[in-house]
């Protein structure tokens, strides 16, 4: 297909994006994580990135993780970093597709088709348009294990923080989409994600030990005290 940089957050949808690109035949020249100084940054995903190397580590890519710091809170400055940081890595490393896993937000999709645009180079969205409960059951079928690290919505309780998704939960979470109304692929921030096992690990696995902080009965999230390969 071609070479590429994976966008990799270390969430299901990244680790998913990964996953499909290696399968369709892409040569991944790099995994690129941004890592915000905020909290609660635009455009990049925050909740366990400091993690991430520990998941490339597993990885058959682990020698291409390359991860950029962005120091702005402001939307319009986060957008000059990504952009600028993509380009200049276009100067030192050879690729013609940047992987996004983006299934519904424009806003995202948007950002990078134009930073490929400004390079000359592709966008592959395998996700793109994908029905999001369909998504994540695909996800679940594909051996993908992932833990929910934060909630923040109607009708997405918080006992599911920090439970590895199974097939069974993955379709409760459906369920209770459909009577609520959130995305179920947690595309509007609904939730965030952080994966402990993929098939690209082979034999190994991240293990997490957290405690849980409940803001309310929809809002919460996971505080890791031991994150370790086992």
């Amino acid at each position: 297909m071609g070479k590429a940089i994976a966008m990799f957050s270390g969430g299901k949808d990244s680790t998913f994006a990964v996953h499909i690109a290696l399968l369709q035949g892409f040569d991944i020249a790099a995994l690129v994580t941004f890592k915000p100084s905020s909290s609660h940054p635009w455009y990049i995903h925050r909740p366990f990135v400091e993690y991430t190397n520990l998941q490339t580590s597993l990885l058959p890519l682990k020698s291409k993780h390359i991860i950029i710091d962005v120091a702005t809170n402001d939307k319009k400055e986060e957008v000059q970093e990504i952009k600028k940081a993509l380009e200049t890595l276009y100067t030192k490393i050879e690729f013609d597709y940047i992987v996004l896993g983006v299934i519904s937000s424009d806003a995202q999709r948007m950002l990078f088709t134009e930073i490929c645009d400004s390079i000359g180079i592709k966008l592959y969205t395998p996700f793109w348009g994908k029905d999001p409960s369909q998504h994540l059951l695909d996800i679940v079928s594909s051996n993908i294990e992932f833990i929910i690290t934060s909630i923040n919505a109607w009708g997405l309780p918080t006992k599911f923080l920090g439970h590895v998704i199974d097939s069974k939960l993955a379709s409760e979470i459906i369920a209770l989409s459909k009577r609520y109304g959130f995305n179920p692929s947690f595309e509007g921030g609904e939730a965030e994600t952080f994966v402990i096992y993929t098939p690209l690990f082979r034999n190994h696995r991240i293990c997490v030990e957290y405690d849980v902080t409940i803001v309310s009965e929809y809002e919460g999230y996971v505080k890791p005290k031991n994150v370790y390969v086992c």
